[in-house]
């Protein structure tokens, strides 16, 4: 299975649909958001992300940030997370916003790959036995001028931006997560 994560859209209704025509170009099986779906202060753009999200609702999970609120949450159609671990292509990926567990901070059960969204740096580096990962933010990159996004299939984990450049990637060794 492919998997894109993004994260820290703040409601910014343009760059999801550009992460959907992303999704569907990389024929993806599942997109994962990593929090900070809705807007900052301005609530206008909720019902529509909301509306554009329970479309594809098989297709998508979003994971709780810590701008996320309720009112949000109740137009959504499925559940949001706080943390969860999927199972994917062999490996165990762990993903969370970043503002109850982190890089610095992982949980006790983290899976060979960490996730996280929260920062808005875009970082994918091999520390020990972890991969770790962050996306950055798709609408309010910080540090570097990259809006990217996180692709994991069978034998890689990769940081692309959204204009489908690769920055960085990870390939993993047979049984591994190197």
């Amino acid at each position: 299975m492919k998997y894109i994560f993004v994260s820290d859209i703040h409601g910014n209704v343009d760059r999801l649909k550009e992460v959907i025509e992303i999704f569907k170009k990389e024929e993806a099986d599942k997109l994962v958001i990593l929090g900070d779906t809705c807007a900052y202060l301005s609530k206008s753009s909720d019902e529509e992300m909301a509306d554009i999200l329970n479309t594809m609702k098989d297709k998508v999970e979003v994971i709780r940030g810590n701008c996320d609120t309720r009112s949000f949450e109740e137009l959504l159609q499925f559940e949001m997370f706080d943390m969860d671990n999927i199972y994917a292509n062999g490996k165990i990926i762990t993903v969370t916003h970043g503002h109850y567990y982190n890089s610095h901070e992982l949980p006790y059960n983290c899976g060979d790959i960490f996730i996280q969204g929260h920062t808005h740096v875009p970082v994918l580096i091999k520390e020990k036995d972890k991969i770790l990962a962050n996306p950055g933010s798709v609408s309010r990159p910080r540090g570097v001028d990259l809006r990217c996004y996180i692709l994991v299939n069978k034998s890689r984990i990769a940081l692309k931006t959204l204009e489908m450049k690769l920055v960085k990637e990870i390939v993993f060794e047979e049984g591994k997560t190197e």
